[in-house]
């Protein structure tokens, strides 16, 4: 199944590649979605390749209760995010995500971008969510999807509130 997210941020690029590449802003992304626990790691700086590595520990109450029962009482997430290092060519910078569920079939994965604009910078994620589970594969899924779609939301918003705080 396919997920496309964009965003605006009203910022600059770099701006908003420092926020990505900080390891405190790491930690408030995973907060953000509702982790009990989290670890995180960026490795790299903003003006050359870098990548985040967010491992939270959420509550299974936030899937379907229909799927509760597949999993234990706690999820543990896996989350990567792979920066490119700029491209002198091109003023966007570009990268790949990566999520998985340890322990539950299936994962997502796909490409993040920053355009920059005339102030703002549009964020764009697109991605696959695969799953292999005969009959039920799909359904897991859309729940997967919807769950990825709040993370989103939530996880920008604690962006757009770090970059105000620090405008």
């Amino acid at each position: 199944m396919k997920i496309i997210h964009q965003h605006t941020f009203h910022a600059s690029l770099d701006r908003v590649i420092a926020m990505l590449a900080d390891e405190e802003f790491a930690a408030v992304r995973a907060n953000a979605s509702g982790a009990a626990e989290q670890d995180v790691l960026v490795d790299g700086e903003p003006d050359e390749a870098f990548t985040v590595l967010i491992r939270r520990v959420v509550p299974s109450a936030s899937i379907p209760a229909e799927f509760r029962s597949f999993v234990s009482k706690d999820l543990k997430v896996k989350y990567t995010e792979a920066w490119e290092p700029p491209n002198p060519q091109e003023a966007d910078r570009v990268g790949t995500f990566a999520m998985e569920i340890v322990g539950a079939p299936g994962h997502v994965a796909g490409a993040i971008g920053l355009t920059p604009g005339d102030g703002t910078v549009e964020f764009l994620a697109t991605g696959e969510i695969s799953v292999s589970v005969p009959l039920i594969g799909s359904i897991i899924e859309r729940a997967v999807a919807q769950a990825m779609e709040t993370g989103f939301v939530a996880e920008l918003a604690a962006a757009d509130t770090w970059l105000a705080e620090r405008a």
